[in-house]
């Protein structure tokens, strides 16, 4: 074999491309979001750290052959709880933004362990999903799956983190696409789902605050100085960026300190702003880009296993970006759900990358017609 075909047999170029392209882009965005900190530079130093190591754990995830991993059901199950409640244990956790989803040791904040979980249940929920060789029929097996869902959501819930437990569904629901689920039970569970939220909502689980951002998404004109304060001011934003935007580290609403948390959760109202309509159009250029080499990916793999492994991340990287990109415009409610490859953060640039590895894998072992 020749290195031009060993390079085609590992490397997807158009994936490693796409990523690269997010990387550079990403890091141009944040580093504008931040230039206003006053710890702008060290922030921005430990998002190209979050980079570099997400780039070796890429590097580690490639080289991983899934297949391996099909029966180990068990473990990886017990091992996702353990990661998920990590942080609960006495000593080990740091409480970030009314949520308790930090480790930290000696006052030293490592990472988010929901982030690594999520790459933890699209492996799960592969291993369990591809069992039913495409058909899921039975209220057994839908019941099953929903049990390995409720694990990992039941603990992030604990937390309290609704919006990475969002992203759990999304993941799941997804893959459960593919898997085989008939039509009708995705509309029991979807009626499901409303009635467990009903009950959420009048048993109280609910936090105040969540029930604030769900008035401030039917109402965006309701408290805008308090509950809706964030949208009004990422509305502002992005409108005020025109076709071309203002540009980089001249946004005012970034810059005056209207807009709060600009460099994580309202990134893509600091790009609005500063690089304008044109600079939202390339960045959903890029994504699209992305979720279609993913789909490519999926489409390629030898097995079903492997398949709905890349099909659990579009699944999450979809969600997460209509979420966050819908949330900054008052089309979907405020989450604290980040934008893929964008948003500040260390943990979630490293799992994004982890992630591309676990895709560069499945096709490095893809089925070849």
């Amino acid at each position: 074999m020749s290195r031009v075909d060993t390079f085609r047999k590992w490397v997807n170029a158009p994936l490693v491309l796409t990523v690269g392209l997010l990387l550079v882009y990403g890091a141009v965005v944040v580093r504008s979001a931040t230039a206003g900190f006053s710890a702008g530079d060290a922030m921005f130093g430990r998002q190209l750290f979050g980079i570099g190591l997400g780039l070796v754990l890429l590097v580690i995830a490639w080289a991983i052959d899934y297949s391996r991993l099909e029966g180990w059901l068990g473990p990886l199950t017990v091992a996702n709880a353990l990661l998920i409640i990590s942080p609960r244990i006495p000593g080990l956790g740091a409480h970030v933004s009314g949520a308790t989803a930090w480790l930290e040791i000696a006052g030293i904040r490592l990472f988010q362990p929901s982030e690594p979980a999520k790459l933890l249940t699209i492996l799960i929920m592969a291993i369990v999903i591809s069992q039913y060789k495409g058909r899921i029929e039975r209220w057994q097996d839908v019941a099953r799956v929903m049990l390995y869902l409720a694990v990992p959501f039941g603990l992030i819930l604990l937390q309290p983190d609704l919006g990475t437990g969002l992203v759990f569904i999304a993941i799941t629901m997804g893959m459960l696409l593919v898997g085989g689920l008939k039509a009708r039970w995705f509309l029991i569970l979807a009626l499901a789902g409303v009635v467990l939220v009903g009950v959420a909502f009048k048993a109280g689980v609910v936090a105040q605050y969540q029930i604030d951002r769900m008035l401030v998404f039917l109402d965006p004109e309701v408290d805008p100085r308090g509950a809706g304060y964030n949208l009004q001011q990422s509305r502002i934003a992005i409108g005020s960026g025109g076709l071309t935007g203002k540009g980089l580290a001249q946004g005012t609403q970034s810059n005056l300190n209207f807009l709060p948390e600009r460099h994580t959760d309202f990134i893509f109202s600091v790009l609005g702003e500063e690089l304008g309509f044109m600079g939202a159009v390339m960045l959903l250029g890029l994504y699209l880009a992305l979720l279609m080499v993913t789909l490519e990916i999926s489409a390629s793999a030898r097995d079903l296993f492997s398949s709905l492994i890349a099909v659990g991340l579009i699944s999450m990287w979809t969600f997460q970006i209509l979420q966050n990109m819908g949330m900054t415009m008052g089309l979907m409610p405020i989450t604290g759900i980040p934008l893929p490859f964008m948003s500040f953060g260390s943990s979630f640039m490293i799992t994004n990358l982890a992630g591309t590895g676990m895709l560069l894998s499945v096709w490095a072992r893809r089925r070849v017609v």
